[in-house]
C-alpha cells in the first residue's frame, strides 16, 4: 500500500505519454520456446509472483523476469519500449490510451479469441481493447471508486448513504446540524480531488461510450452541455455544502482516520486503500466493516467507477519469434485459466473471470466493493484521454477558487488536443 498515491493517480488519469516504436528488433524464430521474458512491475504481489513460478512448473518454459521499479514504472517501460526493445510478455496498464500509444494494432498479438474474454462479462467492452480488438488480459480485480462513509454517523443524523450528488448535498445539512463534518476532501494529497468529478459522469459512461467520445474527439470536454463541465460545477456545489474547512490541505490518510473515527461522515477514495482502513481499525477487519460502508455515487444513480490496474494485466508483443509469441499466449492462457484459481486464492481477491469462487470470509466492506462492481460500475470516463496528466493540479486550482469549471475544461481540452495530435490518436 506504500504506492497507493502513485497508483491512484495513474488509475484515475490513465494517460501515458510515449512515442510508439515500430517493429521489434528481435530476430524471427520458430519451434517451441524454452523461455520467455516478462517485463513486470516490482510491486507484483505474492499471487502474481507465484503465477510466474507456476507457469514454469506447468509447462517447463522458463520465465525470465525483468523487474521494472514501481516508482516511475510508466516512464521506465515506455522509455525501453521506445528504443525498440520488446519483452515476450508485458505487464502494463490495460487502458485504450496505453494500447493506442503502444500502437497495439501493429505491436501486440490479438487476444480476442482467447477463452477469458467471453468469461469476463462486459469487462473487455470497457478495458483491454482497442477499437474492438482485445490486446490485454486482466487478472486483477480493479480499483473501485466511490464513497466511504461512517455507518453510525449517518444513522445518528437520520441520513442514508447518498446515491446521487443531489442526495449528497441534501444530506450535508443534516450532518452539519448533528455536529459532524459531512465530507472530508483531500486537497493536500491532490489526486483524490479527481474522484468526485469523474464519479458524476459514471452513470453516463456505460460501455465507456462517454470516455470513447472524449478520447476520439467526438465530444469536447469544454463543449456545450458537457457533462465534464457539469461535473466540475457540481463538485463546487459539494465543496460549498459539504467539505471540511481545511479541504485544500487535507490528506487522504487523514480522511481515512477521520471517517473511521466518526469525526467526518464521508470521503471519496478507491478500494485499493483498504489496507489503510484496516490499519485505522487497529487491524480488526470486523470492526472496520461494522463501522465503515462503501457505495457508488453518480449524477442520477448509485453507480461506481472502476479503474483496471497494471498489476496482473498482460499483453503479448509481436517479437518476430513465432515460438516465443506462441509461448507468450500460452502464459496468458495459464494466467487466466489453470493458474487463476491459485492467483485469487493466494491474494484473497475477487475474481473478474467467471467460474471462480470469491475468497472465503471476505468482510462486509470488501463485499461492498464487489457489489459496486457487479451493480454496473463503469470505467473512469477520463481514464483513456491523452493529455490528462495535469488534471489533479487543475482541480486543485478549481478547489481553491483560482479558476472556474469552464476555464478548467478549456485548459484540459487544449492539452488533450495537443497530446492526441502528437500521439496520432484516431479522431485528431
Amino acid at each position: 500500500m506504500r504506492t497507493t498515491r502513485k497508483v491512484a493517480a495513474a488509475l484515475t488519469v490513465g494517460a501515458v505519454a510515449l512515442t510508439a516504436a515500430g517493429c521489434s528488433s528481435a530476430s524471427s524464430g520458430s519451434g517451441d520456446a524454452q523461455s520467455i521474458t516478462i517485463w513486470h512491475n516490482s510491486a507484483d504481489n505474492d499471487g502474481i509472483m507465484a503465477l510466474y513460478e507456476g507457469f514454469t512448473a506447468e509447462t517447463g518454459i522458463q520465465v525470465n523476469l525483468e523487474a521494472i521499479p514501481a516508482d516511475g514504472f510508466e516512464t521506465a517501460v515506455t522509455t525501453k519500449w521506445a528504443t525498440g526493445d520488446r519483452p515476450d510478455v508485458l505487464e502494463y496498464h490495460p487502458t485504450a490510451s496505453a494500447l493506442a500509444l503502444l500502437n497495439a494494432s501493429q505491436n501486440m498479438q490479438d487476444l480476442s479469441d482467447m477463452e477469458f474474454v467471453g468469461k469476463s462479462g462486459s469487462l473487455y467492452e470497457q478495458a483491454g481493447n482497442l477499437n474492438g480488438t482485445v490486446y490485454a488480459a486482466i487478472t486483477g480485480f480493479p480499483s473501485i471508486f466511490g464513497i466511504f462513509f461512517n455507518k453510525e454517523v449517518l444513522a445518528s443524523a437520520g441520513v442514508e448513504a447518498p446515491q446521487t450528488f443531489d442526495e449528497l448535498i441534501t444530506s450535508c445539512g443534516a450532518l452539519k446540524s448533528a455536529g459532524v463534518v459531512p465530507f472530508y476532501e483531500s486537497g493536500g494529497s491532490q489526486w483524490p480531488t479527481q474522484i468526485l468529478p469523474f464519479l458524476y459522469m459514471a452513470d453516463e459512461n456505460e460501455g465507456n461510450e462517454l470516455g470513447y467520445a472524449f478520447s476520439h474527439n467526438e465530444k469536447q470536454l469544454n463543449g456545450e452541455d458537457s457533462p465534464f463541465v457539469a461535473g466540475l460545477d457540481k463538485y463546487l456545489a459539494v465543496r460549498d455544502a459539504c467539505f471540511d474547512p481545511n479541504y485544500t490541505t487535507g490528506t487522504f490518510e487523514n480522511a481515512i482516520a477521520e471517517v473511521y473515527a466518526g469525526t467526518a461522515a464521508m470521503t471519496a477514495l478507491h478500494s485499493d486503500t483498504y489496507n489503510l482502513w484496516v490499519d485505522a481499525a487497529g487491524g480488526d477487519e470486523d470492526a472496520l466493516s461494522a463501522a465503515v460502508g462503501f457505495a457508488g455515487l453518480s449524477k442520477d444513480s448509485a453507480t461506481a467507477a472502476f479503474g483496471p490496474g497494471p498489476l496482473g494485466s498482460y499483453m503479448a508483443p509481436k517479437t518476430g519469434d513465432a515460438g516465443k509469441e506462441a509461448a507468450a499466449k500460452q502464459f496468458i492462457e495459464y494466467a487466466t485459466g489453470k493458474g487463476y484459481a491459485d492467483l485469487i486464492a493466494t491474494n484473497e481477491a475477487f475474481p473478474v473471470i467467471e467460474g471462480y469462487d470469491a475468497p472465503a470470509g471476505a468482510g462486509e466492506l470488501k463485499l461492498a466493493f464487489k457489489a459496486a462492481y457487479d451493480d454496473g460500475a463503469t470505467i473512469g470516463s477520463t481514464g483513456d484521454i491523452a493529455g490528462f496528466d495535469n488534471f489533479p493540479a487543475e482541480v486543485s486550482r478549481l478547489l481553491a477558487g483560482e479558476i472556474t469549471a469552464q476555464q478548467l475544461a478549456d485548459a484540459m481540452q487544449a492539452n488533450v488536443d495537443r497530446a492526441s495530435k502528437a500521439a496520432g490518436v484516431e479522431g485528431w
